[in-house]
């Protein structure tokens, strides 16, 4: 029973049984992109929040039941200029243009019993020192993830104001902050997928010295990058995860997926120079390499379980995120790469670099004599 458990025996049933076992990852990769584009974008959230209810959190929900109101996101939009003064007919049009449009994005986005300009009052705390500055404050409707969707509403009015004016106007605060930080997130992770993956390849070209036995591991990176995605998906629509755990989910995965499946190629690759046949070889890898690749991948998810623990929802997120991606790319290496080894045998080997090798390994003389050299291993493609 242990024995049909063991990496050893998923690495040769798969290998026996490639389209199916291919034909499986297929399915639940599919099953995970649909879940992606259908629900990672609600399972997502720009809050920060404890997860239990230390003093500071029992005393903002005791406001907010006094208050009968959900916890405010508060904003302010700043309308300033070096060339003129709050008592100025042109600065004067311009918040009070923008006090309208801003009030007219209805009560569903805006609290209008918050919404104050200055001109309104003439209350001084609303006006900087110098007068050349003022602030137009308010509160968003709802909650802060109703705030989150709607404040690109209000940063459209404001970019759009101060492209018409001759005044700089500004806007921050907890929604603003939020969507900026899931900006600068989304932003980060293009930029990995545009210059971390071409020299992740390039440096396992350079290691392996064939073009497809680089290409594998992140192939099979990102199949794991894109399952835990998906559950990750599936996982937010009962805890709302912090948007952080998509930058999460990529880094930790490239990473874990390349090496794993590394270790798997670069055994399977030795046991072929050996002499053993592809399947025997597959075997041999994954009763060694993939053995290894197993322990380690559940030892970062035991570690992992410790921010799992930590009672604020980012910490949470990160953990949940990392541990999904662990487990996606230790089952890949596991089974679908075993499967792709025994579609292309040798062909793992094809494309071979000048100057940089043929993916040929040294192995001991045959005859077994102590003290002789190494000999080089010949490929022979099947």
């Amino acid at each position: 029973m242990l024995r049909s458990l063991s990496t050893e025996s998923l690495a040769r049933g798969s290998a026996n049984r490639p389209w199916g076992t291919i034909a499986i990852w297929v399915v639940v990769l599919v099953a995970a992109i649909v879940l992606i584009f259908g629900l990672l974008g609600d399972a997502l959230t720009t809050q920060f929040t404890f997860t239990n209810t230390p003093e500071s959190q029992r005393g903002v929900d005791l406001i907010e039941e006094l208050r009968g109101l959900p916890r405010s996101t508060n904003e302010v939009v700043i309308v300033q200029s070096d060339n003129f003064g709050v008592d100025d007919p042109e600065f004067r049009q311009l918040v009070e243009s923008l006090y309208t449009e801003l009030r007219a994005l209805g009560p569903g986005v805006i609290r209008q019993d918050t919404l104050i300009h200055y001109y309104q009052f003439q209350a001084p705390f609303l006006v900087s020192e110098d007068r050349r500055a003022t602030i137009i404050p308010f509160t968003m409707a709802g909650n802060f993830d109703d705030a989150t969707d709607n404040i690109e509403k209000v940063v459209e009015l404001v970019e759009s104001a101060e492209k018409q004016a001759r005044l700089e106007v500004l806007i921050t605060g907890q929604a603003t902050a939020g969507k900026d930080f899931q900006e600068v997130g989304q932003s980060d992770l293009e930029k990995g997928e545009a210059y971390g993956v071409p020299i992740a390849l390039v440096i396992l070209v350079v290691v392996l010295g064939a073009v497809v036995a680089a290409l594998v591991p992140v192939v099979l990176a990102f199949v794991a990058i894109l399952i835990a995605m998906g559950v990750a998906a599936l996982v937010g629509q009962a805890f709302a995860l912090s948007f952080f755990v998509t930058n999460i989910i990529f880094m930790i995965g490239l990473a874990v997926g390349i090496d794993y499946s590394l270790f798997i190629i670069a055994r399977y690759r030795e046991e072929r120079a050996r002499g053993l046949d592809k399947h025997a070889a597959i075997a041999r890898a994954g009763s060694t390499a993939s053995r290894a690749v197993f322990f380690s991948g559940m030892t970062v998810v035991l570690a992992l379980i410790g921010m799992v623990l930590i009672p604020f929802n980012i910490y949470i997120g990160v953990g949940i995120g990392a541990i999904l991606v662990v487990i996606a790319s230790v089952c890949a290496a596991l089974t679908l790469l075993p499967a792709f080894l025994g579609l292309l045998g040798d062909r793992i080997n094809c494309l071979t670099i000048p100057w940089i090798g043929k993916g040929a390994v040294y192995v001991v003389n045959t005859s077994g004599t102590k003290g002789e050299p190494l000999k080089r291993a010949t490929w022979t493609l099947t």
